[in-house]
């Protein structure tokens, strides 16, 4: 496995061993790739969600992390595994997901995943409910791990509904998208579950969305105004 075979990297200096310099380069082309000018439907997204040991980016470790691909608005592929966290999950976030230390005491490590991870997402549009959070999670691991972070293009979908489908700057929950789109969630709160379960949400949102807006580009000065 990758940490028995290189071990973590020293962020302070630049990578040396091959997994190292493969997981930065992953990080650099995603900066790199000309994803704007994409046509909505031919682009490639993944809808990521991660599942942790807490809310406090200072201290939380990512214990479950999944991904689901789409192109096309169909969803084409999906990524997910559990990870131990070399910690002890706190009882209070195994009430919200159900992951327990037994679950994941055999499971790789961060860095083990993480280069599996950066194959799978490669250069797509990032996308989730709140998914910064996300990627702050996921950017800390990296950081620790290999000294690089996620240099891809994101979308919200609750940006994305409020700005372009509702015109509305509501804030949103997943639960209340589920009910719009008429999507059911199997595995609630687990990063699998949630992942199918917003990627068909989002097909069907770009979907009606792509009446009015062509490109990644569209999309993403359409949900900067929320932000702004």
């Amino acid at each position: 496995m990758i940490a028995k075979l290189f071990g973590r990297k020293n962020v302070e200096n630049k990578p040396k061993d091959p997994i190292a310099i493969y997981v930065n380069k992953m990080c650099e082309a995603a900066k790199s790739h000309p994803v704007m000018g994409e046509k909505i439907e031919d682009a490639v997204f993944s809808v990521v969600d991660t599942e942790t040991t807490g809310l406090d980016l200072t201290k939380a470790r990512v214990i479950n992390i999944a991904a689901v691909k789409v192109q096309n608005f169909k969803i084409i592929d999906f990524y997910n595994t559990f990870i131990n966290p070399e910690m002890v999950i706190p009882p209070e976030s195994i009430k919200w997901h159900n992951i327990t230390d037994e679950m994941v005491q055999d499971k790789p490590k961060v860095e083990e995943i993480l280069p599996d991870f950066m194959k799978f997402v490669g250069t797509s549009v990032l996308v989730g409910h709140h998914v910064n959070f996300d990627i702050k999670m996921i950017n800390k691991e990296l950081n620790s791990c290999f000294g690089c972070q996620l240099n891809n293009q994101w979308l919200d979908t609750m940006l994305i509904y409020s700005r372009a489908i509702i015109k509305k700057e509501d804030h949103l929950t997943l639960d209340h998208l589920f009910d719009v789109y008429n999507v059911k969630c199997n595995g609630r709160h687990t990063a699998l579950g949630d992942a199918l379960a917003t990627a068909e949400v989002f097909t069907k949102m770009i979907f009606q969305a792509n009446e009015h807006y062509s490109t990644i580009r569209e999309l993403v000065d359409c949900q900067k105004s929320l932000l702004t």
